[in-house]
């Protein structure tokens, strides 16, 4: 029975070696129906969201490096004002104990 069985089995892979498939159907729209199917796996995945906002990430990251180095205003006059004039409680407390007030 296992003869018979083999027979069988190489007779099968003889008649399929000699005749080829016929993959025309299969090929047809190949490149589009792949192209379609990587777009859509791509479209929904969150490291695709994160490459595409990277540039505007980068802009903002630069736009807020730039804002903060061109608003630090450096007035000579504010810090001898604040000395002189006795605006917070420390200062009030100095002027009492020392008596100049």
């Amino acid at each position: 029975m296992n003869d018979d069985f083999d027979q069988k089995l190489e007779a099968l892979l003889a008649a399929a070696r000699t005749t080829p498939p016929d993959t025309s159907r299969a090929e047809y729209g190949f490149d589009t129906r792949l192209a379609a199917r990587l777009r859509a796996e791509n479209a929904g995945s969150l490291f695709a969201w994160a490459w595409r906002l990277c540039p505007f990430f980068a802009a903002l990251a630069l736009a807020v490096g730039w804002w903060s180095q061109t608003t630090q205003h450096t007035d000579p006059v504010a810090p001898l004002a604040a000395e002189v004039t006795p605006a917070n409680d420390e200062q009030l407390l100095a002027a009492y104990m020392t008596g100049e007030r």
